[in-house]
């Protein structure tokens, strides 16, 4: 049961109705509880827009992964195995960031989790960083700092008001096919919405 209530849409005043549209965040209990400052949710998700229009959908989602493993935000981590199917991210990749083996991903990927991973914890090491610095630019570097840490505080902001899961039960750290599907349903490669990320 969440800390605070989940608003349902005659309660959020009408000129951020836009917002919960399923073209761009949907109904997802994160922005039913948001919007209990509608001003400050808006004003957040054009930061983010910025932040996920520099990094492309499949790293972005590569990264939040990344950091509800690293941190056990498991709402997050729920979220964002829904979310990330959409963006280029497959099942059996989500296993091997849940399960802590970054080994099946190319070494630019593999350096953006880790990297993502140690930003989370406060682990960054001089290796870690030069590793980034090979594959991404030093605007992209910020760019994955900024997204890691904005989702570090996210995580712990949703664990403080303890949001249901959508679905009803956790995913697990290492989802199957078949339980994304029972919890999510079958959902198309290039769906959902433009900053339906949180």
């Amino acid at each position: 049961m969440s800390r605070l209530p989940l608003l349902a849409m005659d309660e959020i005043p009408d000129e951020y109705h836009y917002l919960f549209t399923d073209e761009y965040l949907g109904n997802r209990n994160i922005f039913r509880v948001w919007a209990h400052n509608p001003e400050v949710l808006e004003a957040t998700l054009e930061y983010l827009n910025v932040l996920y229009d520099q990094l492309g959908d499949r790293r972005k989602e590569l990264v939040i992964l990344a950091v509800a493993s690293a941190r056990g935000a498991r709402y997050e981590w729920h979220q964002h195995v829904d979310i990330a199917r959409s963006r280029g991210v497959s099942i059996a990749e989500m296993r091997a960031i849940g399960d802590g083996d970054l080994s099946p991903f190319a070494e630019e990927e593999f350096v953006l989790l880790q990297y993502a991973q140690a930003v989370s914890t406060g682990g960054v090491t001089d290796g870690i960083h030069d590793a980034l610095g090979r594959h991404y630019s030093p605007a992209e570097i910020v760019a994955v700092g900024l997204l890691v840490d904005f989702y570090v505080g996210l995580c712990n902001y949703v664990a403080a008001v303890e949001l249901p899961f959508e679905g009803g039960e956790f995913v697990g750290w290492a989802p199957t096919d078949e339980r994304v599907a029972e919890l999510f349903g079958a959902r198309d490669a290039g769906t959902g919405g433009r900053a339906s990320g949180d």
